[in-house]
């Protein structure tokens, strides 16, 4: 092996085992997760049979487990199917962390995801990613365990995943002229259907007011992948993020996108830590 390339695996290898995750930033980022898929479980109930009406006629039943809603056996039972699920989510939410719960829930999330289809969007697909990566997560490790390695590993991966987002999506800001000078806040504005006319001042039609917020937009999602890593910064940082995605909930029709991303802040947060000790290494 090249050494530059083994030096490089070592280094990362220690990383993740050096990482220190108090088990409260597991704890509350797991219960967010859950409370925000039972909440969009239970915001679809009253449509349910309209959503599962167009999506059967897309997604055929199979034993995969994404699609067991679409079983013929569910044609006429998807609602106490969805019952069933809700109950899942919420054994999930209330009890310690279990590897099989994990996956149940993270197969109801994919059928959530296909009875949304057409209606879900960006959020949606980070909030299954995180569900999805909450199956590799547990709290209460034991120092050096191989239970703690992969429990790093996955928290490291869900970090970095979410910084590639936001420079991929400050980069496709940037190089679009309508981001650049601000014409995009002002159409966005116009649009009832996007926008939430009940809560958006009149001065946020400003066009200089659109031009800051664009440029404010762009570079700090240029700036948070890379400073977020540093203590100094991380208040700062998470405290903007916050009411950043707070305001896309509030004046966007995106909450679930606001709260999604909001979630993985959680992980970013530093809560005090406690080892569990392990004899071996006392």
């Amino acid at each position: 092996m090249n050494k530059s390339l083994y030096k490089f695996i070592i280094t990362i290898e220690r990383y993740i085992e050096s990482q220190v995750i108090p088990d409260k930033n597991i704890i509350w980022f797991r219960c967010s997760a859950y409370l925000l898929l039972l909440i969009k479980m239970l915001f679809i109930w009253p449509e349910l049979s309209m959503f599962y009406r167009h999506a059967v006629q897309i997604n055929l039943g199979s034993l995969m487990p994404h699609r067991l809603l679409f079983l013929p056996i569910f044609h006429e039972y998807y609602n106490i199917y969805w019952l069933i699920a809700s109950a899942i989510v919420i054994w999930a939410l209330l009890c310690r962390n279990n590897i099989l719960l994990s996956i149940a829930v993270f197969i109801i999330s994919n059928n959530y995801i296909l009875l949304a289809d057409k209606a879900s969007n960006g959020g949606d697909a980070l909030h299954n990613f995180l569900i999805f990566m909450l199956i590799f997560v547990q709290e209460n490790n034991v120092k050096f365990s191989l239970r703690q390695i992969i429990n790093n590993a996955a928290i490291i991966i869900i970090k970095v995943h979410f910084c590639l987002l936001y420079i991929v999506n400050a980069y496709g800001k940037v190089i679009h002229l309508f981001w650049r000078d601000g014409s995009y806040f002002k159409n966005l504005w116009h649009l009832m259907y996007y926008a939430n006319p009940n809560l958006i001042p009149h001065w946020f039609f400003n066009p200089i007011l659109n031009v800051v917020t664009a440029w404010a937009v762009i570079l700090f999602e240029f700036i948070f992948p890379v400073l977020i890593w540093f203590k100094p910064y991380k208040k700062t940082l998470i405290f903007t993020g916050l009411v950043f995605h707070l305001g896309i909930s509030l004046f966007l029709s995106l909450p679930d996108f606001g709260l999604a991303m909001a979630i993985v802040y959680i992980l970013f947060f530093d809560f005090k830590y406690r080892y569990i000790s392990n004899s071996t290494y006392e």
